[in-house]
C-alpha cells in the first residue's frame, strides 16, 4: 500500500486533534523538528520545523535496532540463522558464552551485566566483537535484561557474516530498495560492520513508511518484504524491560521493538520514533532532539488519540488534502542582534586555538548588516560559517558527531553581554551546537562549544585561544 495523501478527517482523525499534538510540542518544549501522521496507509499531516526540512536525513539513533531486527528475522527466513542458534555457532573464532544465542542478542538479555557500547567505542582499534565476547558474563542469558547497543552490533555482524555483504547491501535488495528509498547512510567501525544499534539516518517520511511496513505486518504495495510472523514476534512483549524509570520504558521489549501503552514503536534516543497502534491503523513518526523524549509519547496520547475515530473506514480513494503544519520552528536564540563595540574590536582579529576535537587552528571573524561570518582553519583547508543576525542560513560543516566530511547546518548569531554566540543547528541530527567566543574573560579570549541537548558527548571544548596576527 503507497502512502498516498489525504486530508485528517478523510480518514477519521479531527484535524484540531493535530493542530494540539503541534502546539503542545511548542508550548511545552517537546524538540520535535518533524512530524508525519499516517492512518489507514494515508499521510494526512506532516511538518518541519524550521530550519529543519523534509528532505534531510536525520540520526535515527536506536531506531537503527529495528531495522537490524529486521534482517535478521529475513536471514533466518532465508535460513542463514536460526532464532536460538548459539553465538558461538556463528563466531567460533571467540570465547564461548554458554548458552547465549540470536534471541538472547534480540531481547537484550545477552548475560551482560552492562551495555558495552561504550567500550566498544572507546577502543576503535580492538575488534569489537572479541571485546564483547571477552568481557564477564554475571547472569545466564535469557534471565537478566540490560539494554545494550552492543547486542545489536553483534547481530548486525551476525548477518554481514552469513549473508556475506555489508548489513546496508543485504537491507538494500530486500527492504530499503523495494520501499524506493536510496541507500542511507549507516555509520560503520574501522572493520566495516555497520553499527547495527544505532548510526543509521533517514528522513521523517521514511521513518513512517517504515511504521507502516510494520502495521501491514511487512508488507508492502503487494509484496511481502519482511515475514508477518516476524513483525508480529518482533513488535510483542518478549522480555520484561524493568532497567528504565519512565512508564513506556517499562510496558515490555520484543525483539529490538518496543512495547507502547498504545500500540507499540521503533524507538531512538532524543525522540526518533515511529509508533505504530494497530488497533488505530494509526503511524505517528518523529524526529526530534528532546531531552526527555517519553513526554513526546505522552503529548501524542493526550492530544492527538482523543481526535482519532475508532472504527472509521476510509473513503475508497484519499483527497489529496495533506494538513501542512507550516509556520513552525525551533526555539530561537536569545541574542542580541548587533554589539557595535565588541564587533569593531573583533573585526578582522584572528585567534590561535590549542588542540581540539573538531581540527580547528584558527578563527577569525566578518560582521556585515545581515550575518557574522566565522572563517576556520585546520589542516584540511579553510571553512567559512555564515550566520544570520535575523533569520537561520543554511550551510554545511563538519562534525564531530558523524563519519560523513561535512553534513547540513544552519547557523544563528549574536551577542550576549558582551558574548558573541555561534548556534549551528545541525539540520541532520537531533543538536545544537552552541559556540561562545568570550573575548575577555579573565584569563583572556576563551572558546565553549557544547551542544544541546547535552547528552554528555565528547566533544565539549573549552578552549583559551592566543591572539594571533591583524588580519
Amino acid at each position: 500500500m503507497a502512502m498516498e495523501h489525504s486530508s485528517p478527517a478523510s480518514v477519521g482523525i479531527d484535524p484540531a486533534a493535530i493542530v494540539r499534538l503541534a502546539d503542545a510540542i511548542d508550548t511545552k518544549g517537546l524538540g520535535v523538528h518533524g512530524l508525519v501522521v499516517a492512518r489507514h496507509g494515508r499521510v494526512v499531516a506532516q511538518g518541519w520545523w524550521h530550519p529543519y526540512r523534509p528532505d534531510e536525513p536525520h540520526m535515527m539513533f536506536s531506531v537503527s535496532k529495528a531495522f537490524t531486527s529486521m534482517a535478521v528475522g529475513l536471514a533466518i527466513d532465508e535460513g542463514l540463522l536460526a532464532l536460538d542458534e548459539p553465538t558461538h555457532a556463528i563466531f567460533p573464532e571467540f570465547r564461548e558464552i554458554p548458552g547465549q544465542t540470536v534471541r538472547h542478542l534480540l531481547t537484550m538479555t545477552s548475560g551482560h551485566p552492562d551495555d558495552l557500547w561504550g567500550v566498544l567505542r572507546a577502543l576503535p582499534e580492538r575488534d569489537g566483537l572479541e571485546l564483547f565476547f571477552e568481557s564477564p558474563v554475571t547472569h545466564a542469558p535469557g534471565t537478566h535484561f540490560v539494554y545494550s547497543t552492543a547486542c545489536t552490533y553483534v547481530l548486525a555482524a551476525a548477518v554481514v557474516r552469513r549473508a556475506g555483504v555489508s548489513l546496508t547491501g543485504y537491507l538494500d535488495e530486500r527492504l530499503f530498495g523495494p520501499l524506493g528509498w536510496s541507500t542511507p547512510h549507516w555509520e560503520r567501525d574501522a572493520r566495516g560492520i555497520e553499527h547495527g544499534g544505532t548510526g543509521l539516518k533517514l528522513t521523517t517520511r521514511q521513518l513512517a513508511q517504515f511504521g507502516q511496513l510494520l502495521l501491514q505486518r511487512g508488507s508492502w504495495e503487494g509484496r511481502q518484504l519482511v515475514p508477518a510472523h516476524w513483525v508480529d514476534e518482533a513488535s510483542a512483549s518478549q522480555t520484561r524491560n524493568p532497567w528504565f524509570e519512565s512508564h513506556e520504558s517499562r510496558i515490555g521489549y520484543g525483539y529490538q521493538l518496543w512495547r507502547s501503552s498504545h500500540g507499540f514503536r521503533a524507538d531512538g534516543m532524543c525522540g526518533q520514533f515511529a509508533v505504530v497502534v494497530p488497533e488505530l491503523e494509526l503511524v505517528v513518526a518523529t524526529t526530534s532532539g528532546a531531552a526527555d523524549a517519553n513526554r513526546i509519547l505522552e503529548a501524542i496520547w493526550s492530544e492527538l488519540l482523543p481526535g482519532v475515530a475508532a472504527g472509521f473506514r476510509p473513503s475508497d480513494e484519499p483527497d489529496g488534502d495533506v494538513h501542512e503544519l507550516a509556520g513552525r520552528r525551533v526555539p530561537e536564540p536569545r541574542v542580541d542582534e548587533r554589539d557595535d563595540a565588541a564587533e569593531a574590536s573583533l573585526a578582522g582579529r584572528v585567534f590561535e586555538l590549542p588542540a581540539n576535537e573538531s581540527g580547528v587552528e584558527r578563527i577569525s571573524l566578518a560582521f556585515d548588516d545581515d550575518a557574522i561570518t566565522f572563517e576556520l582553519v585546520g589542516a584540511d583547508g579553510a571553512q567559512r560559517i555564515a550566520a544570520g543576525r535575523r533569520e537561520w542560513l543554511p550551510g554545511r560543516t563538519a562534525s564531530p558527531l558523524e563519519s560523513l566530511p561535512e553534513v547540513p547546518c544552519a547557523a544563528r548569531a549574536g551577542w550576549v553581554r558582551g558574548v558573541l554566540e555561534l548556534h549551528l543547528q545541525l539540520t541532520g541530527t537531533p543538536f545544537r551546537w552552541v559556540w561562545r567566543l568570550e573575548p575577555n574573560s579573565p584569563e583572556g579570549p576563551r572558546l565553549t562549544a557544547a551542544f544541546a541537548p547535552d547528552l554528555g558527548l565528547r566533544s565539549r571544548e573549552d578552549l583559551l585561544l592566543t591572539p594571533g596576527q591583524q588580519g
